[in-house]
């Protein structure tokens, strides 16, 4: 019998695929082939070498009765932490993953590969914008239109603006990206909004963010899908994020200033001290 690849499901939201990605060398080590996945998200890992195959969430299989495309692959492998003891709020998600895995990784940091060549396409672009921070404060239901829940499950930051305003007083030079879709707030002013609000045409969606992320001098964001494009391992970049009913824990990063609401189920923290926490980094906002 030939050669079959292994086909990987990943299932969830745009930050817990990108916190699967630092996986990656471990399962390409022991498996001993690149990787085939299907996830929600096959975009996000188009352009790494460790992937030869990203394919969407399809029902095929489900109405595929001769089970052709199945055939293809050796082991359809599926390990999800959130039907496993991970809910107990033990381990952080990577960790729970790994052991599922039975693979022992060295970093729960991303580490995905971004689109080299939409890089040099927006380069320029990106030049023009100086010193800049991105932010998040809303998020988790991208693709919801109607009936937006505005506490986002207990993340959903409510004094963006607040921190905006006192973060250009302090740093009038700092450029702000916010990070946002239209249908969960109105947009944020004193920032740079992105297309989807009408802003920087070049800048059009998340992979462009992925690429952003390696510029900016810092971020701010909740518990949300920004937290993980920015803690990429490759760009050693360092922020500040808000934590309401999640858990930093489980699902951030011990490299970040991570700011715990003392209110459950709400990420009440005064703006002052988000600006605070952020200043304490010594952002470096002078042009270059």
């Amino acid at each position: 019998m030939g050669f079959k690849p292994s086909l990987h499901i990943v299932e969830g939201g745009v930050g817990k695929h990108l916190m699967f990605t630092c996986l990656l060398n471990k399962l390409v080590e022991k498996y001993k082939q690149k990787l085939c996945l299907m996830s929600g998200f096959p975009e996000l890992f188009k352009h790494d070498s460790r992937i030869v195959q990203s394919h969407t969430h399809t029902i095929l299989p489900i109405h595929d009765y001769n089970y052709e495309m199945m055939r293809n692959y050796n082991e359809i492998i599926f390990k999800e932490p959130y039907k496993s003891n991970f809910l107990h709020g033990e381990k952080h998600l990577c960790d729970a993953w790994a052991e599922m895995y039975d693979i022992e990784i060295d970093s729960f940091l991303p580490d995905y590969v971004i689109n080299v060549r939409r890089e040099k396409e927006i380069h320029e672009e990106i030049l023009k914008l100086g010193k800049f921070a991105l932010v998040q404060f809303t998020g988790g239901q991208a693709h919801v239109t109607e009936n937006y829940d505005e506490e986002n499950a207990g993340r959903n930051y409510r004094y963006g603006q607040e921190v905006i305003n006192l973060l250009k007083e302090e740093l009038p030079n700092l450029n702000i990206i916010a990070f946002s879709q239209p249908n969960e707030s109105e947009p944020l002013t004193n920032t740079t909004a992105f297309q989807n609000f009408g802003g920087i045409p070049k800048f059009v969606d998340k992979s462009d963010f992925m690429i952003l992320a390696g510029y900016c001098s810092s971020f701010i964001c909740i518990d949300s899908s920004l937290q993980h494009i920015c803690s990429n391992k490759r760009f050693n970049k360092k922020g500040v994020v808000l934590w309401g009913s999640s858990n930093p824990k489980q699902f951030g990063y011990s490299k970040n200033i991570n700011l715990r609401s003392e209110y459950p189920y709400a990420p009440e923290i005064k703006p002052q001290k988000v600006v605070d926490a952020f200043l304490e980094q010594k952002v470096d906002t002078n042009a270059t």
